[in-house]
């Protein structure tokens, strides 16, 4: 892994390859800094120009440059087409090499929902098919990411569509745990779970780790513009669900945010997630992708960029600056002499630095947030990590380095800015609880409350960055096989409706099997 030569050391504009939002063809693109904001702009020789927000503050876009990383791809033993080599994704007619292993796969179970949602990228209910991979198709998927090269998933998320409502639903969480899946997750709506605890039981039973929750607000006047229904009381029913189990999942909220439908309730998403964090771990933001055709007007008044989200967390907690804040691969180099030092390649984020953002929040037992980035040099730390990861390489007796590694740690903790209560001794114990499962127990026994708060901005045909998809870290695994980056299943060609298609049943056929429920 190799820190990419970025324009970060020569300033913004830079040159890109992007896709014409109509046609889909390939066109370059630049970004370029304009009125205070980083922008893309492309020109189709078809259909003319189009300019975009990538990120609305230009001093953010540059510091995540600095944490750029390249991956060492992947290779899919199980696709016939391009078993031993690197796997690549066609954009555009051209085939682009992917850079980064799959640090989450996305299985979709079904396209089946029991909801509406107008917001839903899956366009569940909409397609006329019925795409619900048999359970022995769903096994080989699976198989499939355990046997990755060079670095085997470890982590795999079920969705859908509604993941919940599939037949074999915990039989598949079972599987998943059996073949060695580290992380077992659901994206759900959470009303399964909410209305049948004996579910969420066996679910848990079988190994699910985590629920990543649909949560776009506090107050069910959002639950109706975003969802077209009330229900706030159904996120509500499926925390309290959650604490009748003795070792329940985790849970990460994840709202979907629209700039002038819930953008004011993000500070009240946090705090709420503060107050339940027995049960909650993380809030993990997203800001709506255009996936449908828009005017320039809906597009300009609409986006909301993750630089956007860092400053309404600001303004509606003030609990952050955006100095607190960091992209997803300030964490590749301790990934990265991790698989030195222990002789095995570890999963490492080396996801573009413009596709997320995050931050994390401790909470006293008097109730004070502060950032853990107040009192540990996370950019230091990070600097320091890759240096000695280098040095590990090729050094004779590479486990000597774990030394030199806590010594870094020592000197990038900020002893004057710890929490009341919080030494550098507990600190340094609770940095290598978080690396085990006993985070929860370290926390307890110290009464503190830890929240990771990010944004994830998946693209959209206007913003669309082949370099992002390239770098892309969350893939969907296909029942033929085959592994494609999250935004290029979702946006941009959208392999989604082809993989759907050809691996679905018609609507009608499926009624008169199943009859009308859930279709």
């Amino acid at each position: 892994m190799t820190a990419k030569d970025y324009s970060v050391q020569k300033g913004l504009p830079k040159k890109t390859t992007s896709i014409c939002p109509e046609c889909k063809n390939l066109i370059e693109a630049t970004i370029s800094e304009k009125d205070g904001k980083v922008c893309i702009d492309k020109v189709c020789p078809e259909h003319g120009s189009f300019s975009d927000v990538y990120w609305s503050d230009p001093e953010l876009f540059l510091k995540a440059e600095k944490f750029a990383y390249d991956g060492v791809g992947l290779k899919n033993p199980m696709d016939k087409v391009s078993a031993g080599k690197q796997v690549n994704v066609t954009i555009g007619g051209k085939p682009f090499q992917m850079l980064s292993c799959t640090a989450l796969a996305n299985i979709d179970l079904t396209n089946r929902c029991n909801m509406r949602c107008p917001i839903c990228f899956a366009n569940a209910n909409q397609s006329g098919y019925v795409y619900e991979p048999d359970y022995e198709t769903i096994v080989q998927m699976l198989m499939m990411l355990r046997k990755e090269e060079p670095i085997k998933c470890t982590a795999v998320q079920f969705s859908g569509g509604e993941p919940t409502i599939y037949p074999r639903f915990v039989d598949v969480i079972k599987k998943s745990k059996e073949l060695g899946f580290a992380q077992a997750q659901v994206a759900t709506n959470g009303i399964e779970f909410a209305k049948n605890f004996d579910l969420l039981k066996a679910s848990q039973e079988a190994g699910l780790n985590t629920i990543y929750l649909s949560f776009d607000g506090v107050s069910d006047d959002i639950y109706l513009q975003a969802r077209d229904r009330k229900m706030f009381d159904i996120k509500l029913k499926v925390l309290e669900n959650l604490r009748k189990l003795e070792k329940p999942p985790s849970v990460v909220l994840v709202p979907t945010v629209v700039r002038g439908v819930n953008d004011h309730q993000i500070g009240d998403i946090i705090k709420f997630a503060m107050k339940n964090s027995d049960v909650i771990r993380a809030v993990n933001f997203q800001p709506v992708a255009f996936t449908g055709r828009i005017t320039r007007e809906e597009l300009s008044k609409g986006r909301f960029t993750l630089t956007d989200l860092v400053k309404a967390e600001g303004e509606q907690t003030g609990f952050t600056t955006k100095d607190d804040w960091y992209p997803v691969p300030v964490v590749a180099p301790i990934s990265k002499l991790a698989s030195i030092l222990l002789g095995e390649k570890k999963v490492t984020f080396t996801t573009h630095p413009h596709c997320g953002i995050a931050t994390y929040l401790f909470q006293d037992d008097k109730g004070k947030v502060i950032p853990m980035t107040r009192f540990i040099d996370a950019a230091k730390l990070s600097k320091g990590a890759n240096e000695i990861a280098d040095e590990a390489r090729n050094a004779r007796f590479k486990k000597l380095k774990v030394f030199k590694l806590l010594r870094l740690v020592d000197e990038c903790i900020v002893e004057e800015n710890l929490p009341d209560g919080m030494t550098k001794k507990k600190f340094k114990k609770f940095m290598k609880a978080i690396m085990s499962d006993k985070s929860k127990e370290t926390l307890a026994e110290f009464s503190w409350k830890m929240m990771m708060v990010s944004g994830m901005h998946f693209m959209d045909n206007y913003n669309y960055d082949v370099e992002r998809t390239r770098r892309c870290g969350i893939h969907y695994a296909t029942p033929d096989l085959q592994v494609i980056p999250f935004c290029a299943y979702n946006g941009g060609p959208e392999y989604r409706a082809e993989i759907e298609k050809k691996f679905s049943i018609p609507l009608d056929e499926w009624k008169k099997k199943h009859g009308d429920e859930h279709c």
